[in-house]
């Protein structure tokens, strides 16, 4: 072994392979193994590169910021320590030709992250593949595939009491992980091609590897704060009288909604970037009649693209030769929802802009956000699912690339152009890009929906652990279709999924063509009374989710958190997967079974109210609460400043009216408010306000003080309640 110290890190040479440790910060370090000198290069998903920090050879030993590693001679495998000589992590085996490499379960006390998987929260013991695919039916057993679904994070996270470490494997192959399922003192990871290339994190909290790992993979934008209302969609709504009657029964019926969504049934025979003549003969005028609603409108864009003479899309693309083909030259044409359909090649910069231009007549027409489908990418006409492996793309280097190498990313790239292209067209907006596929990394240019579920109790339930763990990967603006997409959804069913939904980023009711309509007025007066008051509720919360996924796009932080996000130290949480955290004082739990009244809930250390009658309870004890069809089971902690808004018709009407801070006493509090038009950009350049608000008790009494930190946008009346005193 022979070991020189290069830029940001150390080259060691080895009999058959060369191990490159970089470092890109005091807790993040890389292990890339290569054939040559040259250290490869990260894929999309990393946006940060290795800087010059603290690092030497001492002692038999690589010393980079908080780690020190030590390097077998003969194989080059890694035993990772931290300063105080504690073991990380230890290799087994490595296999770089392969790629593979084993490491040993050493203190882990749960194994979280690996994006949207369809399992419960801890994933020790089980096994997965990430591999982007149009899932038809979620299911607990997929074979022969191992639980592959739309997205694929290759990161996760082990946890123990009083320390944690985050592993990505940065490889936009298809990937297996096994953690310990196969061998159970063992974490297996391997992929189908491409290089053994890890990035390792380290640090005391769950916390620390989740803002690390966005420091890496870069953070969401700021949303605009109508997506974070409701939303209500479904495939499809066939023509433009039916979208305008669904508007006319939002408002109608007093229920707040800020987003209607437009499936494949708006273009023209399934052609992207155009709109059908027939369903849709006034577009223009429908969208703006939409807008003086209160509505915004969003609209279904596929990669799929006709091959059809005469069409634009496919004859300019034809022409500049941007469509993805086989080794042999000719194109590639396959099917979704068009056929013959072919595909863009997205890992060009001049297709994604050559894509992002056509959407500008779109935003013309007063079309307010995009959704990208379909994306994995999805293909009809092979048993796979998807496009050949041995299909051809090109980098923009020139470089040639396999589909196999291609697939993963594949939706990552689409939702860059689509981003650039509404970027380009009007900087001056926050742009909405929802997408089904994605890649880590995604997550700065879309938001995520888990995808075709269905209508039924157990996706309800497992939709909790998904979305939870794509907060832990990084993915912080995530939901689920609420009320299932597939099947008839029950009135019972909505309710409690209206309930779950409230208190999930993305919020969006949606279903599938053939089944019974799921908009809340196609069921019973009480449930109708029920879901609107949800709904309602959710726009009680927007302020306070709204400062959350702020936070998001500052530090990577998610807004719903698993209960040990908080309370690492206490392993009572580690496995619990119907309840969660929405920020750090509020508790979630949702009744995820048909016919239940009462349901079990842990609350950890500390004080906690209960949300509905302020009835106050004492931590770290399990407790049966009250949960009829009518509530949903919230507690709150001690210390909690709760801003409530009023509830308009939609987001902006909720914002403009009076906040009322909620202050629970007990403990001391603090929150941090941001206020602005939650619309535009004018936030960057300083157009928002900020204030610091704390709670304490003096002399007994509780003290609420306010401290302004920015002035430059209106804040709201603020009435104040205490809660507890």
């Amino acid at each position: 072994m022979k070991m020189e110290i290069k830029n940001c890190g150390f080259l060691i040479r080895g009999e058959k392979y060369c191990l490159h440790i970089l470092y890109y910060q005091d807790n993040i370090i890389r292990f890339a193994y290569t054939k040559g000198d040259e250290t490869p290069c990260s894929t999309v998903a990393v946006v940060t590169n290795p800087v010059e920090g603290s690092y030497h050879f001492k002692n038999g030993q690589f010393h980079l910021g908080r780690f020190r590693v030590e390097v077998n001679e003969e194989t080059l495998a890694v035993n990772i320590y931290d300063c105080n000589g504690d073991k990380l992590s230890e290799d087994f085996s490595i296999h770089p030709e392969q790629p593979q490499i084993k490491k040993k379960l050493l203190w882990e006390k749960g194994i979280y992250g690996n994006g949207e998987k369809y399992r419960w929260l801890n994933h020790l013991g089980t096994a997965t593949v990430n591999f982007n695919s149009d899932v038809l039916f979620h299911h607990p057993i997929h074979h022969p595939q191992v639980f592959e679904m739309h997205t694929s994070i290759p990161f996760y996270i082990g946890l123990a009491p009083d320390r944690t470490y985050g592993l990505f494997f940065d490889n936009s192959y298809k990937t297996e992980f096994d953690f310990g399922k196969t061998e159970p003192e063992l974490v297996s990871l391997k992929a189908s091609g491409g290089n053994l290339d890890y990035y390792f994190f380290y640090g005391a909290t769950i916390a620390d590897i989740v803002s690390a790992y966005s420091q890496l993979t870069g953070k969401p934008p700021m949303p605009d704060i109508r997506y974070l209302g409701f939303q209500q969609s479904r495939y499809s709504y066939q023509d433009q009288d039916e979208l305008l009657s669904v508007a006319e029964n939002l408002r109608r019926y007093e229920i707040p909604c800020d987003i209607l969504y437009l499936d494949i049934h708006y273009m023209d025979q399934y052609k992207v970037f155009t709109i059908s003549n027939e369903r849709f003969a006034d577009f223009k005028s429908v969208i703006g009649k939409l807008k003086e609603m209160g509505f915004a409108v969003v609209v279904i864009i596929n990669p799929g693209v006709k091959a059809e003479e005469s069409y634009t899309v496919y004859e300019e693309g034809l022409e500049k030769d941007y469509f993805i083909k086989m080794p042999d030259g000719n194109l590639y044409a396959g099917e979704v929802w068009p056929k013959p359909a072919v595909f863009p090649d997205f890992l060009r910069a001049e297709v994604r802009e050559w894509w992002g231009k056509f959407h500008q007549e779109l935003l013309e027409a007063g079309v307010d956000g995009v959704w990208n489908d379909m994306n994995e990418p999805s293909n009809f006409s092979l048993p796979s699912g998807t496009l050949p492996d041995e299909a051809i793309h090109y980098n923009d280097y020139d470089e040639k690339l396999t589909h196999a190498e291609a697939h993963n990313v594949y939706g990552l790239f689409q939702t860059m152009a689509t981003r650039e292209g509404l970027n380009k067209f009007d900087s001056s907006k926050r742009h909405f890009v929802l997408t089904r596929a994605a890649f880590a990394g995604s997550q700065r240019y879309a938001a995520l929906w888990t995808g075709d579920n269905s209508s039924v109790w157990e996706h309800l339930e497992s939709s909790i652990p998904m979305i939870i763990n794509l907060g832990l990967s990084g993915y912080p603006f995530a939901g689920a279709d609420v009320g299932g997409y597939r099947g008839d959804c029950s009135g019972e069913l909505l309710i409690r999924w209206t309930q779950l939904g409230a208190f999930i980023p993305f919020f969006r009711n949606h279903s599938e063509i053939g089944t019974a309509h799921q908009e809340p007025w196609h069921y019973s007066e009480s449930a109708l009374r029920i879901i609107r008051e949800y709904i309602r509720l959710r726009y009680r919360f927007l302020t306070y989710l709204y400062n959350l996924i702020r936070n998001s796009a500052l530090t990577g932080v998610p807004a719903v958190r698993p209960l040990f996000y908080h309370y690492q130290e206490d392993q009572e949480t580690y496995n619990i997967n119907d309840q969660f955290l929405m920020g750090e004082g509020l508790m979630v739990c949702p009744v995820t079974r048909p016919g239940v009244e009462h349901r079990m809930v842990y609350l950890p250390e500390g004080d906690w109210y209960n949300f509905w009658n302020n009835q106050q309870y004492t931590g770290s004890r399990y407790m049966v609460a009250e949960a009829p069809l009518k509530e949903l089971p919230l507690f709150v902690k001690a210390g909690t400043i709760l801003p409530l808004n009023e509830v308009g018709r939609n987001s902006v009407d909720c914002m403009d009216g009076k906040l009322e801070l909620r202050c629970y006493t007990g403990e001391k509090g603090f929150c941090r408010l941001f206020f602005d038009d939650g619309i535009s950009n004018g936030y960057k350049n300083g157009n928002y306000s900020e204030l610091e608000i704390t709670l304490s008790t003096d002399l007994h009494k509780p003290k609420v003080s306010i401290n302004v930190i920015k002035d430059n946008y209106p804040v709201p009346e603020i009435i104040y309640k205490i809660i507890g005193s």
